[in-house]
């Protein structure tokens, strides 16, 4: 009975396929789809499952990468989608290769950036029945995609696309998950693309109109904390001088997009003391500023973004706002009350400092980028440093600064800027620590020669961020599980990659060798060596005993 139950249920199977498109048809429509959509660029690593989909996606008139790490290539597309502000997608094979798309995606989520993340899988019938490289792949991403589209190779093609055109739209909002299981054979030729094949357009998200809440309206010290902010979204400066003109303090980092002497640097410049704000509003992602998030408990706070999730960081959320970046910022400076005087918060400035650490090098390193640079800031000091300096003047205009502050980690850092620079050509530079770039060391393993990024790593032998943090010295395990103390080089790592080595000691060193690595024309590292002990007493006396 065993044995006839199971003929019984192979059949069914084999009859659900009769209408069915084949792996070869599946991809072709698939890739007429995306045809009709912008996209900045798209990535692939290696693998078989997939083959149909890169063989198809070959004809879309788009730029495309081969990388050989799919966490790696995630993380370029992702960067081409920061960079550009135009989606851009990673395909991958199926079964472990999937899940290294994870960080990326993660990123992509808290930061809304449209990534199209497309899982080749094995058909469901084969799940968890002693086939190679398949895992259940259909739920992996839920938690941090905005949508998905599960196709089924035993379903119609028209039903196929149905559910592919309903995902597609959540690009708007931020990542989206295609899994598209694809029965053998895989390596069919599939056909070419027919002349005037249409697909869906991309559309606008409409939204009703942003009312501004009573207590923000009718506080006497109100606050906007503008956090990262994309490019793409528009600028920011007209709406944010509106308010500062009409009486209301902005605060803000250099991932804001906005220069310096446009807002406050919320942070360990600006202390709150007894003239706290009474109102915060809270737009664009995230901010590099744990002090001040503290520092703002218990403040009346009106929360405004796209979608959710729009955190309750201050312990009283009294409303949140869905509106499009601009438009929310807009509708803000136009409804805001004039209040005949800004109110302006106690801040301090950095006292000068001596000596070769990380604190002179940031300062350098601030003196020396020109306007026309993307800057991308690694996780975890070297994007506190930038955040320093910026708010102390140091950072001409002129320059786009970005981070993958969505999720805050160290995954895909050099694959981001790589990504970045690949898709907008523009002069780019990745500022990282010794230990990010090591974490990240299949970023330029690529099939096609990198973009001419500058790198510079800035190796304090370990995680420097731990020597800041109270806590890790006290628990007998600093060198080992916290600081992770080493004396590598990243040399080997970095040239296995394809990038040039260039390495400084101490000052006079540096201030040569940022020039050259400015205008290398390959891809260059620049290894810069400090003392970890003296950067720490730096940082911790920048603004005096």
């Amino acid at each position: 009975m065993g044995r006839n139950g199971a003929k019984t249920s192979d059949a069914r199977k084999r009859s659900t396929r009769v209408n069915a498109p084949s792996a070869s048809l599946l991809a072709a429509a698939l890739r007429d789809r995306l045809a009709a959509r912008s996209w900045s660029g798209w990535v692939a690593s290696p693998g078989s499952r997939c083959a149909p989909l890169v063989r198809a996606f070959q004809e879309l008139n788009v730029p495309s990468q081969v990388l050989l790490d799919e966490r790696s290539a995630a993380h370029w597309a992702l960067g081409a989608a920061v960079a550009t502000g135009v989606p851009a997608f990673a395909v991958c094979t199926s079964g472990t290769a999937a899940l290294n798309f994870g960080p990326a995606v993660a990123e992509a989520f808290y930061q809304q950036v449209p990534l199209l993340v497309i899982t080749a899988d094995r058909p469901a019938d084969v799940i968890d029945n002693g086939h190679g490289q398949s895992i259940r792949q259909t739920r992996i991403f839920d938690d941090h995609v905005v949508a998905k589209a599960l196709l089924d190779d035993r379903q119609t093609l028209e039903w196929n696309l149905e559910v592919l055109d309903r995902a597609l739209e959540g690009l708007a909002f931020g990542p989206v998950h295609l899994n598209v299981p694809l029965a053998e054979p895989l390596y069919e030729a599939v056909a070419p693309r027919a002349s005037g094949s249409v697909g869906v357009q991309s559309t606008t998200v409409e939204t009703l109109p942003l009312e501004v809440p009573d207590f923000v309206l009718q506080a006497k010290r109100p606050l906007l904390v503008l956090g990262q902010w994309n490019p793409a979204w528009g600028d920011p400066e007209p709406a944010v001088c509106t308010l500062a003109a009409k009486g209301w303090t902005v605060a803000a980092d250099p991932l804001s997009q906005l220069p310096s002497d446009a807002a406050e640097q919320l942070e360990d410049t600006w202390t709150l003391g007894a003239l706290k704000p009474d109102a915060v509003v809270t737009m664009g992602g995230a901010w590099v500023a744990k002090q001040a998030k503290m520092g703002l408990r218990s403040t009346p706070h009106w929360a405004v973004g796209p979608r959710d999730p729009l955190p309750d960081m201050f312990g009283n959320l009294q409303a949140r706002g869905y509106a499009a970046p601009l438009e929310g910022l807009d509708a803000l400076a136009n409804q805001a009350q004039d209040l005949g005087c800004r109110w302006v918060p106690q801040t301090r400035r950095a006292v000068p400092t001596s000596g070769w650490h990380d604190l002179t090098l940031h300062r350098l390193l601030a003196q020396e980028v020109p306007a026309g640079f993307d800057v991308h800031w690694a996780n975890s000091t070297p994007v506190r440093y930038a955040n320093f300096w910026w708010g102390q003047g140091q950072y001409v205009r002129g320059i786009r600064h970005f981070s993958n502050r969505g999720a805050s980690g160290i995954d895909g850092m050099t694959s981001t800027a790589l990504g970045a620079m690949w898709s907008t050509n523009r002069p780019t530079l990745l500022v990282t620590g010794e230990l990010g770039f090591l974490y990240d060391g299949g970023a330029g393993i690529a099939y096609e020669a990198l973009p001419a990024l500058k790198v510079v790593v800035i190796n304090n032998q370990g995680g420097q961020i731990f020597q800041w943090l109270n806590g890790p010295r006290e628990s007998g395990q600093f060198e080992r599980n916290f600081a992770f103390r080493h004396a590598r080089s990243v040399r080997s790592c970095a040239e296995n990659q394809g990038f040039a080595y260039r390495a400084a000691r101490n000052e006079e060193e540096f201030r040569s060798q940022i020039h050259a690595l400015l205008n290398d024309s390959v891809a260059t590292v620049l290894e810069v060596y400090t003392d970890p002990d003296a950067s720490e007493k730096a940082w911790k006396g920048r603004f005096g005993a």
